[in-house]
């Protein structure tokens, strides 16, 4: 009889270990694959790579409207800007150099920057099929290190007479203080929807971008995401300013959008029908704590 009753209690005490085990299994699987950190992050990466183009492109249309580069960005923003071949003809292959120095310089917005961006265009920003080739010398936004290039197409005046790119980006790797990692490798479209007749004044400059990109993120997990509907960008303004994605990781999928026009680092997503507001722009990727 002592030995049925131990039995039993000995069956009900592991199915309950069992049932806690898959329990946390769940969560923590669940914690893994659909946070708002991994959200987070990929609003943040995309960010800065769409502020990173505005920085390059300003200095681009500056070049070749004679204008003086210098006073195309904000004064204390970058130290040195240098163009190779500016004596060539604007249909010439050009590098435009952007140095911010080897040790932390503090820009308009706070951000710390350091090393150099180099952007090789052959022929006119605004003409079609002129090619940019972008890449990076050890350069740093916040203490992230960003390597990789990124390529820029112009294919002309769309349907509705828009000058429209096209954005390659191949294997664009952020490094953070802590070691940790975020790839994004895809291709976009950008289309110059408003601010395009003043080209002396880049600051009422606005994109339409969409297009789809994957790679790997912090926590070494493949994702993938879809711009549903365009992003708004804005030159005068460091956030994206409004727009939705797909964001996929391995396979678990969630929309998130980048909010109402606010120029701000806040964004919600939508998951099994509640609304949840994150914020992005730490310029660092974070460990999930289990």
């Amino acid at each position: 009889m002592r030995t049925k009753i131990f039995l039993g209690w000995a069956f009900l005490i592991i199915s309950g270990i069992i049932s806690c085990s898959t329990s946390e299994e769940d969560m923590n699987m669940e914690i893994q694959i659909t946070n708002s950190v991994n959200i987070e992050e990929n609003a943040m990466v995309n960010c800065i790579l769409e502020d990173l183009l505005c920085e390059v492109e300003k200095n681009v249309i500056a070049t070749d409207y004679g204008t003086k580069t210098k006073d195309n960005t904000k004064r204390d923003s970058i130290p040195v800007i240098k163009v190779s071949g500016d004596n060539e003809p604007p249909t010439s292959t050009k590098t435009i150099s952007i140095n911010y120095g080897s040790s932390n310089h503090t820009d308009h917005l706070g951000r710390l920057k350091r090393g150099q961006i180099h952007n090789e265009i052959s022929g006119r920003y605004m003409t079609n099929q002129t090619l940019q080739s972008i890449h990076f010398e050890e350069f740093c936004i916040n203490d992230l290190k960003i390597e990789g290039r990124i390529e820029i197409t112009s294919n002309g005046f769309n349907e509705f007479d828009q000058l429209s790119f096209t954005i390659s980006y191949d294997n664009i790797v952020f490094t953070s203080s802590n070691g940790l990692q975020y790839s994004i490798s895809g291709t976009k479209t950008k289309e110059w929807i408003d601010g395009y007749s003043t080209p002396e004044n880049p600051w009422d400059d606005q994109f339409l971008v969409s297009g789809e990109c994957h790679g790997i993120n912090s926590e070494n997990r493949e994702y993938h995401s879809k711009i549903s509907t365009p992003l708004l960008i804005s030159r005068s303004c460091e956030f994206i300013l409004s727009g939705e994605t797909e964001f996929q990781v391995e396979n678990e999928s969630v929309f998130y959008s980048f909010g109402d026009r606010m120029c701000d680092n806040k964004g919600y997503y939508i998951r099994n029908g509640k609304t949840n507001n994150f914020e992005f722009g730490r310029y660092s990727f974070r460990k999930i704590t289990q």
